[in-house]
């Protein structure tokens, strides 16, 4: 098969909760079987057509789903791997080597005010975000739709579903308008956003982005707009009534540009049929006529893969049910998610742990190829740079010389104690803190996530051999977020790093802000990490600022030092401690419906499998194709 680039090139991207499951229901399921949890009779590609059979959770239209795609509980609201199938997106990424796959858009390209305009000239669309133009001045993006792109309902797409959709993205208060403040439609096909913020990462928030129908969205959107203009805020009582009146709009059924849509009559509990949309602009690229949705999380979706009623699934699954998989002649495929588990602290209530050679000791302590492995076998792939950031990120954003000086804490057991002794504790079999207290802590984790409770119980277990006394406690998936915000933990199993964003500033909002600043969203201080630090590699820092600097202005040259400051200053404080990075062990089935999956070197296998979706660019370019027979 050649890659997704390839063809390009020849032609010119919710946390799930890891369940474990059990064979045993698997023999039945065979043939046509009744599968578990109501999931009925399959749909097998000899029944008429070809079809690919996807998984990803939802709710059904009688439990809260429905077809408002900017709104929770919308079924496969964009961005997501088979939403873009519905709502094609103006470009996706290859997190290889960043180059994109234009989409909806042909082309694009920032420049400085008033360079926009029809017919414009646009740096290449395969170019990758670190060659953008970095002048001064530049403070617009300008756009160039793909012409003859068509909804389901008969209309051309234009630059007026686009305005429609960035007027919703700012009632709904989406992130990209922290960098834009106005949205200009040149002509039916180019569009230019002006940005108060100029940065490098306004491309993917724009690119990355699916329009969506004037034709649906219109009437709300033109009343957003007449409120941003008249100088209304989120606080505003007429803002405020607009959103309540949106988030309750209900559309009957899609409207959608991709080659796929949702048959509403099909959705049960437990599956829907997205059927071939023939007019499509990409329907001719599309090679199967239908995708079959199946419902379910980990527990459920386990004994459908292994019953070969799907095709791809990106769960997470259990060590135990991966032995099954291979049992059954079921591809793995483990594409990075760019984050993982990380152990962290409630500075607060815990101030012996406000000395960084303790967390440094623990970095030491930790087998964290052990924890890895317990947690997800070959998935559970140990960190090794200690940056803050994704391994795989690393050589892209951290510059040489500061790459070689990074602590990569290897398991040094004698050296952590020494680091221990050297911070006031002692040890006589058991550690006791420097105020002589016993060393006993309570580590949480969510209950329901297959690998999250592996690496919690293999955390205890290590930090009690180390001379720890440290309980485990799990907690339901949906509590222990609150809880951590609130402050209500000592030790705590959550993520670190970005699935969503490749920009290295996302993963360190998840270690500086999530469950720590943010955490006054639900009340409480969370960690209570300090972000005003004195460190040895950069002197007295703001985290803050650094982190929300990182991604500012046009220089991507200074972008690189800022990273370069953060991932060093992380490596030195651990204010978490990354234990491994979770790559995907997404089951791939070959030989059944699709004819076979991308080579495990294939550089498309390096995309977030929850970003720019895999499954979805081989699809739109084709090269996903139906088994013969």
């Amino acid at each position: 098969m050649a890659s997704a680039q390839e063809t390009l090139l020849s032609k010119q991207v919710s946390r799930r909760k890891l369940l474990g499951t059990g064979a045993g229901l698997t023999a039945a399921m065979y043939a046509g079987g009744v599968m578990p949890g109501g999931l009925g009779k399959t749909v097998m590609a000899q029944d008429g057509g070809t079809e690919f059979h996807s998984a990803w959770p939802y709710l059904d239209l009688g439990s809260g789903g429905h077809f408002n795609n900017f709104v929770t509980n919308g079924i496969m609201n964009p961005p997501n791997i088979y939403g873009d199938l519905m709502f094609v997106p103006m470009g996706l990424q290859y997190w290889s080597d960043w180059e994109w796959l234009p989409l909806l858009a042909t082309e694009w390209s920032f420049s400085a005010s008033g360079a926009a305009a029809a017919g414009t000239p646009a740096a290449s669309p395969d170019a990758s975000p670190m060659a953008s133009p970095v002048a001064d001045g530049i403070d617009t993006f300008n756009v160039t739709l793909r012409e003859g792109v068509m909804w389901s309902d008969g209309a051309a797409v234009t630059t007026a579903d686009v305005v429609a959709t960035f007027d919703i993205l700012w009632l709904t208060s989406n992130t990209v308008w922290s960098y834009i403040d106005t949205v200009t439609a040149v002509d039916d096909l180019n569009i230019s956003f002006h940005m108060s913020t100029p940065s490098t990462v306004v491309e993917r928030y724009i690119i990355r982005r699916s329009p969506l129908p004037a034709a649906v969205y219109g009437e709300f959107a033109s009343q957003a707009n007449a409120l941003r203009t008249g100088g209304m805020d989120s606080e505003a009582p007429e803002f405020l009534q607009l959103l309540d009146q949106f988030n309750a709009f209900r559309p009957e059924a899609p409207v959608v540009n991709g080659p796929y849509t949702i048959d509403p009559a099909t959705i049960t509990n437990a599956q829907f049929d997205m059927p071939k949309n023939t007019t499509s602009y990409w329907a001719d690229m599309a090679k199967f006529d239908k995708i079959v949705n199946f419902n379910g999380e980990t527990d459920t979706i386990s004994a459908v893969v292994l019953s070969k009623e799907i095709d791809y699934a990106t769960q997470g699954f259990a060590p135990a049910t991966e032995l099954e998989f291979a049992a059954q002649g079921i591809r793995v495929l483990r594409p990075p998610t760019y984050g993982g588990a990380a152990l962290l602290f409630n500075f607060a209530t815990l101030p012996e742990f406000a000395d960084k050679r303790v967390r440094q000791a623990l970095a030491y302590a930790i087998d964290r190829a052990q924890v890895g492995f317990v947690s997800l076998a070959e998935s559970g792939v140990p960190v090794n740079y200690m940056a803050g950031i994704s391994d795989n990120l690393v050589p892209t954003w951290v510059r040489e010389d500061a790459i070689a000086g990074l602590n990569t804490y290897a398991l040094d057991p004698a050296g952590a104690e020494a680091l221990m002794i050297e911070a006031g504790w002692t040890k006589d079999g058991t550690w006791s803190k420097p105020d002589g207290t016993e060393a006993a802590y309570e580590l949480m984790w969510p209950a329901e996530f297959a690998d999250y409770s592996a690496t919690g119980a293999n955390v205890v277990e290590q930090l009690n051999a180390f001379g720890f006394n440290v309980t485990g406690r799990p907690i339901t998936f949906t509590q222990i977020g609150i809880d951590i915000d609130m402050g209500n933990f000592q030790l705590a199993i959550q993520g670190w790093g970005s699935s969503s964003n490749p920009h290295p500033r996302f993963s360190y909002e998840t270690a500086f802000f999530v469950h720590n600043t943010l955490a006054i969203n639900n009340g409480g201080e969370g960690m209570a990490f300090p972000l005003d630090q004195e460190t040895d590699v950069a002197g007295m820092v703001d985290l803050e600022s650094l982190t929300r600097d990182s991604a500012l202005g046009m220089d991507e040259g200074l972008q690189l030092d800022q990273v370069t400051t953060i991932a060093q200053v992380f490596n030195e404080l651990l204010n978490i401690i990354p234990l491994y990075e979770r790559f995907g062990n997404n089951s791939a089935l070959e030989g059944v419906r699709v004819a076979s999956w991308p080579a495990d070197d294939d550089p498309i296998l390096l995309n977030s499998p929850y970003a720019d979706g895999i499954p979805t660019i081989l699809i739109l370019t084709g090269l996903l194709e139906p088994f013969a027979g």
